[in-house]
């Protein structure tokens, strides 16, 4: 059963919504773990998203426009968890905001990387999340997170040299 014909039925079923949720929750919750970090915060992230999704899929009158609608739902109920925790973005001038450092390009496993970016600290792993795995651009990272889009440059910058930095060093601890 697709999404298609998921939209010519009740949207409040309850059988609908159970469909909706097989269809789309690993989708939804990889995109709030990638924001969030932990899993439990990202699968609770996830049912907040699905909540917020049946409240307004009345809203919704394309179903072609339904996977990209629904990812800014989750990308937005993970920011809003996240928010909550009072992330604090480091300010910096314009003109560090884009130096960016020339190191050679190393091919790491997923699992290292994966582990890597969780450990970052929330700014560095929500901007980077959202700009690698989500497609954002920068200016519209700085909408949602209400920060300056400089802020988000530097952010993006600085976790990913960290992210870099930390999965050379996993990787070279696994070699030693």
């Amino acid at each position: 059963m697709g999404i298609v014909s998921l939209f010519r039925v009740d949207k409040k079923s309850p059988s609908y919504q159970r469909e909706l949720y097989r269809l789309h929750y690993k989708r939804i919750y990889n995109s709030c773990l990638r924001i969030i970090g932990d899993t439990m915060e990202a699968e609770e992230a996830m049912h907040d998203a699905f909540l917020k999704i049946f409240d307004h899929i009345d809203d919704l009158h394309d179903e072609k426009a339904f996977f990209s609608w629904s990812q800014r739902i989750a990308v937005r109920t993970s920011i809003d968890k996240i928010r909550k925790k009072r992330i604090i973005f480091e300010q910096i001038d314009e003109q560090t905001a884009y130096e960016e450092e020339n190191e050679e390009e190393v091919t790491f496993s997923a699992e290292i990387i994966k582990k890597e970016l969780n450990l970052l600290p929330d700014g560095y792993r929500m901007v980077l999340s959202m700009r690698l795995f989500e497609n954002y651009d920068f200016e519209e990272i700085a909408q949602m997170l209400h920060i300056k889009e400089s802020t988000v440059r530097s952010q993006y910058i600085r976790g990913r040299d960290k992210l870099a930095r930390n999965v050379k060093a996993a990787v070279n601890s696994n070699y030693s």
